[in-house]
């Protein structure tokens, strides 16, 4: 069965606008044969059971992610499709620690670069997507990974970059500076336009130089950055970043600037390499075959790329609406994470069972959440008196009847007396109401012996 690679659309002339997808399409490049797999531009991260893409496809098996990728495929191919397999001992653990490098410092230069930099997002980054995905999803994917980006950078200190924010950089405490004598707020222009001599430029260029200074000395006059002859995931996971750094053509290239003006030699490397790898420029027309030749196999073999391009399906509006409905429900919280532990695939090491037994408890998690949930909005709803119960007025007619036992004994007697009475004024009321209104007489009798007083109840 031939392996598919779902990565991101390409752009800037490079396979993919992801790094990870670049490194993938890179390892599968150098590491399985050709025919064995192909690359299918689907712009669709919700195919992938981590919602992230590359992922790669096997039947009806997903692995989504670069290092899982690779995994994956050593398992698959017992241990023949390695890249890393012939490394000695120290050159492995340097790939292994120069892998986290690479991630951890090299994904904040690609976000600032490309998407937290307002300029740079607008006039180059965000109108790829329109490119790549069909409508509406253009409206929803560079937003959202753009705010993601942005939460990744948030420590920088450096989301001034972005001039879409309204003063949020701002301190709540109010400055102790006169507003006479305050400097005013740096702007794109002011960063990245101005000279070299202030301050953010100089922050921006120590953060790409801190980056691609361990890397240059790491490679020093190697072929490769482990190995002079050896070829290995390492090299495949700078190519994808050093390739984003360098390649694109931004009103702001800050990053690229000072690759080319400090590390020549990385540029030269990475120039050659993704030549060798990538074979040449890409555009839309390589990776979407059936909108452009047809897709058949003549045409594919008339394509100038050397990759082996497979043109993504085409739902119709059908599929684009199913696609926008699965992002919106992925972005539902207990939704969207009950969606993504669905479509997980398990590999080695559980069974059936345990994977039924864990989707159990996952439903019952779920469940249990948000019948939670709607416990502590009616509790709310009620305490707020949103809305009232009938009140009953038996709790108060059984306080008067029993308040007077308080008292002991002389309130019992006490309680029987108002019980009597309250019988007789009941029966006098039924009365009242059968027979009417009782009519008193009162005759007033005066003479020399005194006044007398009859009175008469009819």
């Amino acid at each position: 069965m031939v392996l598919e690679l779902h990565v991101w659309g390409p752009a800037f002339s490079l396979p993919s606008i992801d790094p990870h997808c670049l490194a993938a399409i890179a390892y599968l490049q150098q590491a399985v044969p050709r025919g064995k797999w192909e690359l299918v531009a689907t712009s669709d991260p919700a195919l992938s059971p981590t919602n992230e893409l590359p992922a790669l496809r096997n039947g009806d098996i997903w692995i989504g992610g670069f290092r899982n990728i690779f995994h994956y495929l050593a398992q698959y191919s017992s241990g023949e499709w390695v890249l890393d397999a012939g490394l000695p001992e120290q050159e492995g653990a340097d790939c292994i620690a120069f892998s986290s490098f690479v991630e951890s410092n090299g994904q904040p230069l690609i976000d600032l670069s490309l998407y937290v930099s307002s300029h740079n997002y607008s006039a180059a980054t965000r109108p790829i997507y329109n490119t790549i995905q069909s409508f509406p999803l253009p409206y929803l994917t560079p937003p959202s990974i753009r705010t993601t980006a942005k939460q990744r950078t948030e420590h920088l200190g450096l989301s001034s970059l972005d001039i879409d924010t309204e003063e949020g950089d701002n301190s709540l405490e109010k400055s102790i500076i006169p507003e006479s004598l305050r400097r005013p707020r740096n702007k794109v222009s002011t960063l990245l336009a101005a000279s070299p001599e202030t301050n953010a430029q100089i922050r921006l260029d120590a953060l790409a130089t801190d980056f691609f200074e361990p890397l240059q000395r790491f490679k020093g006059g190697k072929q490769y950055l482990v190995s002079n002859s050896h070829f290995s995931s390492l090299d495949c996971l700078a190519l994808g970043y050093l390739s984003l750094m360098l390649i694109p053509e931004l009103p702001q290239p800050w990053l690229a600037k000072t690759m080319r003006r400090k590390f020549p030699d990385l540029c030269a490397w990475t120039e050659e390499l993704g030549q060798t790898v990538f074979g040449g420029p890409v555009d839309l027309s390589d990776a979407f075959l059936s909108q452009v030749t047809g897709g058949t196999a003549a045409s594919k073999s008339k394509s100038k790329s050397s990759l082996p391009w497979k043109a993504p399906y085409n739902g119709g509006v059908v599929g684009v609406g199913k696609v926008f409905l699965s992002n919106m429900a992925d972005s539902i919280p207990v939704i969207g994470q009950l969606r993504r532990n669905t479509r997980m695939r398990q590999h080695g090491g559980k069974t059936t069972g345990d994977e039924i037994e864990s989707s159990s408890c996952q439903t019952i998690t779920t469940v249990g959440s948000i019948v939670a949930g709607l416990g502590l909005a009616a509790g709310y709803i009620f305490h707020q008196g949103l809305i009232s119960l009938p009140s009953s007025e038996e709790p108060e007619k059984t306080r008067n009847s029993t308040g007077l036992d308080a008292f002991g004994d002389a309130g019992a007697a006490l309680s029987i007396y108002a019980n009597s009475m309250d019988v007789e004024a009941q029966r006098q009321q039924a009365m009242e109401q059968h027979y009417g209104a009782p009519v008193a007489e009162v005759d007033v009798d005066i003479s020399p012996k005194g006044t007398t007083i009859t009175e008469t109840v009819a």
